[in-house]
């Protein structure tokens, strides 16, 4: 394995400048899809969506935003105006059913 170092704007996000680059390389056909993977930083299978969803529209962006934490109250909300009965620790149980 060989490492390379580039300069790169500070105008421009490193994470984005991995995913071009390996994006070009697999498109290319210089790197498998596990190389350009871990070129970008992602799990092969979130590199493979994310290049698909380049062909149909769907953004799967590789931004640091954090998550939302999970909300209990707002859980419990959407329940009640879908006129759910199960209590919201219920349903995240069945989530991995």
């Amino acid at each position: 394995m060989k490492t390379l170092t580039i300069d790169i704007p500070d105008s421009l996000d490193p994470a984005v400048a991995r995913w071009e680059m390996a994006r070009a390389l697999y498109e290319k056909g210089s790197l498998t899809l596990e190389q350009a993977a871990s070129l970008a930083e992602l799990a092969p299978t979130y590199f493979k969506m994310r290049l698909a969803g380049m062909l149909t529209g769907v953004n799967l962006s590789t931004s640091n935003s954090p998550a939302k934490p999970f909300d209990p109250e707002r859980i419990r909300q959407i329940a009640e105006k879908m006129d759910i009965q199960e209590s919201w620790e219920e349903l995240v149980a069945m989530i991995g059913k």
